[in-house]
């Protein structure tokens, strides 16, 4: 079954966790277990909060990914660049549209 990560952060700017998103992607795309694509999603409501979403093919391949050295690289790349602990979500995703 598919599964989405979300990761909720509060930073300055988007531009820094676009390109960490793209950097994960060139690099990981076709290595990452399970890994499908990301994107940042900016709150209209909330300015400076932002929302990292990446999908996975399923709950498992994400939580093989989570475990590797190269993810945990990542994500301390990403805490120099928010204001405070990412708070991470977890989603089976039950429906999508085509």
């Amino acid at each position: 079954m598919p599964f989405t990560q979300t990761m909720t952060v509060h930073a300055d700017a988007a531009e820094p966790l676009a390109d960490l998103i793209e950097a994960w992607h060139h690099q990981q795309s076709g290595v990452a277990p399970g890994y499908q694509g990301a994107r940042v999603l900016a709150d209209t409501e909330r300015p400076g909060r932002y929302v990292i979403e990446v999908d996975f093919s399923s709950e498992e391949e994400a939580a093989e990914n989570n475990a590797r050295a190269e993810t945990s690289a990542w994500a301390d790349q990403l805490k120099a660049h928010v204001r405070d602990e990412p708070a991470y979500s977890n989603f089976a995703v039950v429906h999508t549209t085509d």
